[in-house]
């Protein structure tokens, strides 16, 4: 009889804790992954945090330091610049947007981008050397990150224990590489001019299926190439970057996911029983993908792909 009663005690008090760690969950972004969670020391440095030159109150938050990266609570932060933040249950990530970019963190992955809000189109991903992390249950991310999802990779700066982030207050000097800036999307007449700012040769595809036609040609970021081939309402899309990373911007669940090979290279291919909407690969250092309105077969993505030399 003791035995059951512990028992039936110990489920009690289990059930009774998963809704206080659902609520904190929505309150404090926390995924239920425990190897995103660490242990970090108090900071050495009392960093300070500004914006266009006004302090943010922390509250009892500190900014931190781990591997050398300075990181910032990601809610406080955030909310300051004018982003808003969801934690999506289904896809296990935490959702920024602020209306004009937006962007996906993935709890324990290195892996950062932004992509528009308004329009087609992703800044290449990045390692910042520290993925997405929750100390003491609260979301900690590299500053760095602001660079990269408000399009100006000179907003932040750090002097002494302080740490600025200026929004549109300054402008830097133009040069070749910030061009554009904060304008993320950067539109073409040739695949040569694209050549030429993305910094490295790639190759398109010389055949598509009847009736497309390239229409757009952009470059994002100064370092992803984009091009749209289109047939009435209906496009292909066609990405390269010299990175080893997923480029498509594409976030859809497909309902089947499988690698084929084209000559000697791995694709992974994503769609709906025999039908491929998404295609990626990498080769050599540069990423690649295709993504397709209108599904297409694995005998015409091959023959596609093959096109591409």
């Amino acid at each position: 009889m003791k035995k059951i009663l512990v028992g039936l005690c110990a489920v009690t008090m289990w059930s009774a804790a998963v809704p206080a760690f659902a609520a904190e969950a929505t309150n404090v972004l926390i995924s239920p992954n425990p190897t995103a969670a660490v242990t970090q020391k108090s900071p050495v440095v009392q960093y300070t945090l500004k914006i266009n030159d006004k302090n943010v109150d922390l509250g009892t938050k500190k900014i931190v330091v781990i591997k050398d990266r300075i990181m910032v609570p990601l809610r406080i932060t955030s909310e300051a610049l004018g982003f808003t933040l969801k934690w999506d249950e289904k896809k296990q990530i935490i959702h920024m947007d602020n209306g004009t970019m937006q962007t996906d963190l993935t709890l324990g992955e290195d892996n950062y981008f932004a992509y528009s809000s308004k329009a087609i189109g992703m800044t290449a991903p990045r390692s910042l050397g520290v993925a997405p992390t929750i100390i003491k249950g609260t979301t900690y991310v590299p500053v760095d990150l602001y660079n990269i999802v408000l399009t100006d990779p000179n907003c932040v700066s750090i002097k002494g224990s302080v740490i600025s982030i200026s929004i549109g207050s300054t402008k830097p000097k133009e040069t070749s590489a910030s061009i554009g800036m904060p304008n993320p999307l950067v539109n073409y007449s040739t695949l040569d001019e694209v050549r030429k700012a993305v910094g490295f040769t790639f190759a398109v595809p010389a055949t598509l299926p009847d009736g497309y036609q390239m229409k757009d040609i952009i470059v994002i970021s100064n370092d992803l190439a984009e091009i749209f081939y289109l047939k009435g309402d209906k496009k292909i899309v066609y990405r390269t970057a010299k990175v080893n990373a997923d480029i498509s911007g594409d976030y859809n669940v497909y309902d089947k996911v499988k690698t084929i090979t084209v000559g000697n290279t791995e694709i992974t291919v994503k769609g709906k029983s025999d039908s491929i909407n998404l295609a990626t690969w990498t080769k050599d250092g540069v990423s690649f993908s295709l993504l397709f309105d209108e599904a297409v077969n694995e005998k015409a993505l091959s023959t596609i792909i093959g096109s591409i030399k």
